[in-house]
């Protein structure tokens, strides 16, 4: 797979925009209609990751925190002035810091709301990677299917099938 290997499956139907967010467009996996790369059989085959690391959702309170100090040091070097108005020793300092404490603010804000989904949505990614361990994959059809479940589907179609569509309008052949 490292060595990005091809051989010929028949017709492929690669997604040409973003249908699923963490798989890989057509053009990106320069694929054509005949011929499927191995390793793009394992990225529709895996289990959907998450999309960011865990120190990401910290970046927000980092960036605030740069924030602060740069302020700080900064109010406090105006104020070492002469009359210093302290309006002007709070204030003025917002124009170096201000890109921090903004972006700061929409990064907390925004993990915030990322660990809330991540939260509702932690029952559903439980039930699909118990579905999606019971899944098998035959060579020889390139199909995948659950045993004791009469529905095969292509590999690309893995991810509607764990997440639920199996027993609502998934696909069916």
């Amino acid at each position: 797979m490292a060595a990005g290997t091809t051989y010929k499956i028949g017709r492929v139907r690669l997604p040409g925009t973003r249908e699923v967010a963490d798989l890989p467009t057509q053009a990106a996996l320069g694929a054509s209609k005949h011929v499927m790369s191995r390793t793009q059989l394992a990225v529709w085959l895996s289990f959907p990751s998450r999309h960011y690391t865990p120190w990401a959702r910290n970046q927000g309170y980092v960036l605030l925190l740069v924030a602060a100090l740069v302020h700080l040091v900064v109010s406090l070097v105006i104020a070492m002035g002469q009359d210093p108005n302290w309006g002007e020793v709070l204030l003025a300092p917002f124009c170096l810091t201000g890109l921090f404490w903004g972006f700061g603010l929409l990064n907390v804000l925004g993990a915030h709301g990322a660990r809330k989904r991540d939260t509702l949505e932690a029952p559903a990614r439980e039930k699909a990677l118990g579905v999606w361990e019971g899944l098998f994959y035959c060579a020889r059809d390139n199909v995948v299917f659950e045993p004791g479940v009469d529905v095969t589907f292509h590999p690309s179609e893995t991810r509607e099938y764990i997440f639920g569509f199996r027993n609502g309008g998934g696909p069916r052949r």
